[in-house]
């Protein structure tokens, strides 16, 4: 994979989780990582910090015009480009599991809003830039619920569609540009998000039935992500754009 020493990556969403393991992965490959989320940044800045990496934190609201663009200034006023998006930021952690008849139109605006609005948004923000530099990399992170239609989250797994058709159509309309736009869609992964949506007993259910489903029996891990979205960020990727990876242990086919 070539290397990635001395680019610029906006990671939102950078908090915890997926997000905070992306953030390290690139600093380790010798990016210059700009952590934007709603929530403290502080344990993923001193996690990359302590590996030797070079990190900016940036509170942004996804869900606003105003923040996202100043997300963009302040990774440009700092490290003078942009060179990758990883859009990680999504309403998951929490959110309301029931039948979709139940789901309240304040949920699904919200999901609808942080989700899709908000992947919108930041690459409004960072293209101009990415246009100007002839070159850049937007990785939008789906989910493999598309693919797999799992029921009882309706309005997350619409929102993450969503995220696959934008991820098409804007790398149709960047063509030209240098600007290779792609998508990922992980599986069930052991992140402490994961485990607040579903009581603990319920959650268990869950994973076993997921691993028994996968062709890599074993739990999905932050790190078995990160691999993808470094390859999807680096020159090895130049000659693709409008795809979607699949990244579940083959839960899913598609």
């Amino acid at each position: 994979m070539a290397s990635l020493t001395g680019r610029v990556v906006i990671v939102t969403g950078a908090a915890r989780g997926i997000g905070q393991e992306y953030c390290c992965a690139f600093a380790r490959e010798g990016a210059r990582v700009v952590a934007a989320d709603v929530l403290s940044c502080e344990e993923t800045v001193a996690r990359v910090r302590d590996s030797g990496g070079e990190v900016v934190e940036v509170a942004t609201d996804v869900t606003s015009a105003q923040s996202t663009e100043a997300m963009a200034a302040a990774a440009i006023e700092r490290f003078g480009q942009i060179d990758i998006l990883v859009n990680n930021a999504a309403l998951y952690g929490g959110m309301w599991v029931g039948p979709f008849d139940q789901i309240s139109e304040a949920d699904w605006d919200r999901m609808m809003e942080v989700n899709v609005k908000g992947i919108w948004l930041c690459c409004k923000a960072v293209v101009p830039m990415m246009k100007e530099q002839g070159k850049g990399k937007i990785i939008n992170v789906s989910s493999s619920t598309i693919w797999a239609g799992d029921p009882f989250a309706l309005h997350y797994v619409a929102s993450k569609g969503a995220v696959f058709s934008l991820t098409r159509a804007l790398a149709r309309e960047l063509a030209g540009t240098g600007i290779n736009v792609n998508a990922i869609t992980p599986g069930h992964t052991m992140t402490e998000a994961s485990k607040t949506i579903l009581d603990p007993e319920t959650f268990e259910r869950f994973r076993r039935q997921s691993v028994k489903r996968q062709i890599i029996k074993r739990n999905e891990e932050p790190a078995d992500v990160a691999g993808t979205v470094l390859f999807l960020a680096s020159d090895a990727s130049d000659f693709m754009s409008g795809q979607t990876l699949n990244i579940d242990g083959g839960r899913c086919h598609y």
